[in-house]
């Protein structure tokens, strides 16, 4: 009897525990908490009087610049966040794209974030690269992970860019792969019968592959160099790697490349990608120049020689 009670007790005590927990947190503090994070990363935080993130409602805009373009975010703040609430948000979200006669105006990619995310779908639901859910933790990590005992060792260009600009490279590594995801669902959703069209979108989706697996092997160079647990030399063989499977893409398909918008956009990431990383190539230089100068990005990619990665950066 005496256990019951002990048991009955400590039942109660749990559940006080996890009020007071949840009262603690408001979105009002997540909001706060956010705000913080994003403004330590230099990120801009907009007047949501005159900037509302969204039509279908939303608590924060904030932008960031990236390869010479403003890239914004619509964020929503739910204090915890569970499966049904994330699906919600996600048909509210395609629901707003399916109406909009121009979806992605006033911003390109919508966050939930909550102090908690109970469900596997978090990542990314339905795998859309616009859409997101992410818990606190996993914001601050992404934005503003641990300082490293690493004090400024690094000799070679890559090392030092890494360095220099962490959050940014990583940060760049995770929106490339939700774009590659995006357009590898597509591709897989085509299913020609011809053999030959079957032939070119499955190798289309190995080179996708590739590329994903190659920016997963740079993120975990990256941060485990910068806990000094792998010598300088992987970062720099997995960027090259990287490098390789971006030229060896660049060369097989260099028309489907300015022609698609899609792989436009996925080209000009990791060209970016490469550039901020510390290996410079011609690539992201003309792209910057375009933008600067204001060309279009379709007329600078289309003016791209062939043999753009063969030259050694």
């Amino acid at each position: 009897m005496a256990n019951k009670l002990t048991l009955g007790a400590r039942r109660v005590r749990e559940l006080a525990e996890e009020a007071n927990r949840r009262n603690l947190h408001t979105e009002r503090d997540l909001m706060r908490e956010v705000t913080e994070i994003l403004t330590a990363a230099k990120w801009t935080i907009h007047d949501q009087a005159r900037n509302p993130p969204r039509r279908f409602g939303g608590d924060m805009l904030a932008s960031r610049t990236e390869l010479g373009q403003e890239r914004r975010y619509a964020l929503d703040f739910v204090v915890e966040v569970n499966g049904e609430k994330a699906r919600e948000r996600q048909a509210a979200f395609r629901n707003y794209i399916q109406q909009s006669k121009q979806p992605f105006q006033d911003f390109d990619e919508f966050w939930v974030v909550g102090y908690s995310v109970a469900d596997p779908m978090r990542r990314n639901p339905g795998n859309d690269r616009h859409f997101r859910v992410i818990s606190l933790e996993e914001l601050r990590a992404l934005l503003a992970p641990p300082k490293s005992k690493r004090s400024g060792k690094a000799v070679t260009k890559i090392g030092k860019a890494i360095e220099a600009n962490e959050k940014s490279i990583l940060l760049a590594i995770e929106g490339l792969k939700l774009q590659i995801g995006d357009r590898i669902a597509k591709l897989r959703d085509e299913r020609p019968n011809d053999p030959d069209a079957i032939k070119k979108v499955d190798a289309s989706i190995a080179g996708f592959e590739e590329m994903q697996a190659g920016l997963e092997h740079i993120k975990v160079a990256v941060q485990q160099f910068k806990k000094n647990e792998v010598k300088e030399k992987a970062v720099v063989e997995s960027v090259h790697s990287f490098k390789g499977s971006l030229g060896k893409w660049w060369n097989k398909s260099h028309d489907t490349i300015y022609t698609s918008a899609s792989n436009s956009a996925i080209f000009i990431g990791a060209a970016g990608l490469l550039h901020t990383i510390g290996l410079d190539n011609g690539a992201a230089l003309a792209i910057v120049g375009s933008f600067i100068g204001g060309e279009t990005v379709a007329k600078v990619l289309k003016s791209l020689p062939r043999g753009l990665f063969t030259k050694q950066s």
